[in-house]
C-alpha cells in the first residue's frame, strides 16, 4: 500500500470527487507524510486487508484512526477516509487477481466520493464518517452496478413468504441492494441497475426467477404514505413489504433528507424540498419513521 500522493490524485479524479476535497484530502496526507505520522494510517489499512475488511477490525481500526485525531492533528473524519483509500488500493488488486471487470471496481469506488460529500454536508469537511460501511466492498462480496449497490444475502423473514407464486423460505439467497446518494433514482437507471445485478449474479440462481431485496428507511410504510409522487415513491411501491422497525428517535435516517440540520425541532427542519415538507410536516405532527424490509421478484 505505497501509493503515492499523485497515484491516489489520479484515482480520486478517475471518479470525479470535487476538487476542493481532493485538495482537503491531499494536504491531510502531506500533513502526515511531514510529520512522519504516514505510515501508522497505511499499516492500519493493512491489517483491515489482512482480515479481508472484517466488519470488527475494521471497527475496531476505525476506532483507533479517530482516537489519533489530537496527536496528530488532523481532523478524525479525514484520518478515517485516507485509510480508507489505502484499502482500496489492495481492493484493486483483489479485482485483478480474480478477473472481476475493472468498471465495476470504479463504480463500487464510487461511493468514497457520495460519502465524502456527505461528511462534508453533516460535519463540515471532505472526509467519512461511516467506515464501517466498507466491510462488503474489502471482501468483495458488495458491488457497485450501475446505479445501485448490490450483494447477496438471506432472506430476512421469519417465516415463508409466497409472492407472484414464488415461495420464499427463510435464509434463501436473495441479492440485496443499497442506495447510494448518487442523485435522481430514474426509473430507467434501477431498471439498468437490476439487470446489471442479474447477470453479475447468474450463477448463484438456477431457477427462471431473482428475488431481490432491501432494508431502508425508503420503504417504511409511514413513509411511502406521504411521499411526494415522483421516482423514489415508485421504487418504494415496487417492494412487498415483510418487517418494519422503529426506534426511540423520530427518524434516525433524518440526516439523509435534511443534512446537518436533521437534528433540529420538527417544527425548525428545513422546507425546502417536497420531500422535506413531507417529512417534517409528519414528524412535526407526531409521527415517526424508522426502516422496512421488502422484497421483490423479477422473472
Amino acid at each position: 500500500m505505497k501509493e503515492t500522493r499523485e497515484q491516489m490524485k489520479r484515482l480520486m479524479e478517475k471518479i470525479q470527487m470535487p476538487e476542493e476535497g481532493i485538495a482537503q484530502l491531499l494536504e491531510a496526507r502531506k500533513e502526515l507524510e511531514e510529520a512522519d505520522h504516514w505510515d501508522v494510517i497505511v499499516q492500519t489499512a493493512e491489517q483491515v486487508m489482512a482480515a479481508d475488511g472484517e466488519l470488527s477490525v475494521l471497527t475496531q481500526a476505525l476506532a483507533e484512526t479517530e482516537a489519533r485525531e489530537e496527536a496528530l492533528g488532523v481532523n478524525r473524519y479525514l484520518l478515517d477516509a485516507l485509510m480508507l483509500w489505502c484499502c482500496w488500493e489492495e481492493v484493486k488488486v483483489r479485482y485483478e487477481k480474480k478477473g472481476l471487470p475493472v468498471e465495476i471496481y470504479y463504480k463500487s469506488l464510487e461511493d468514497m466520493k457520495w460519502k465524502m460529500l456527505e461528511c462534508y454536508e453533516i460535519h463540515g469537511v471532505y472526509g467519512n464518517f461511516v467506515g464501517h460501511w466498507y466491510d462488503g466492498f474489502f471482501n468483495l462480496t458488495r458491488f457497485g452496478l450501475g446505479r445501485l449497490q448490490f450483494e447477496l444475502r438471506p432472506f430476512e423473514g421469519k417465516k415463508d413468504c409466497e409472492l407472484d407464486d414464488v415461495r420464499i423460505h427463510p435464509g434463501d439467497t436473495v441479492i440485496n441492494m443499497h442506495i447510494p446518494s448518487a442523485g435522481p433514482m430514474k426509473p430507467e437507471l434501477l431498471e439498468d441497475a437490476f439487470a446489471r445485478a442479474e447477470a453479475f449474479f447468474k450463477e448463484y440462481f438456477p431457477k427462471d426467477y431473482r428475488v431481490f431485496g432491501v432494508e431502508s428507511w425508503l420503504i417504511d410504510p409511514d413513509l411511502v404514505q406521504i411521499l411526494p409522487e415522483g421516482n423514489m415513491k415508485a421504487y418504494a411501491r415496487r417492494f412487498h413489504l415483510i418487517d418494519t422497525e422503529k426506534s426511540d428517535e423520530i427518524f434516525p435516517d433524518g440526516w439523509r433528507v435534511f443534512g446537518a440540520e436533521w437534528k433540529k425541532k420538527p417544527e425548525e427542519l428545513p422546507r425546502k424540498t417536497g420531500l422535506q415538507r413531507a417529512i417534517a410536516d409528519y414528524l412535526q405532527q407526531g409521527g415517526r419513521l424508522g426502516s422496512g424490509y421488502g422484497i421483490f421478484i423479477r422473472k
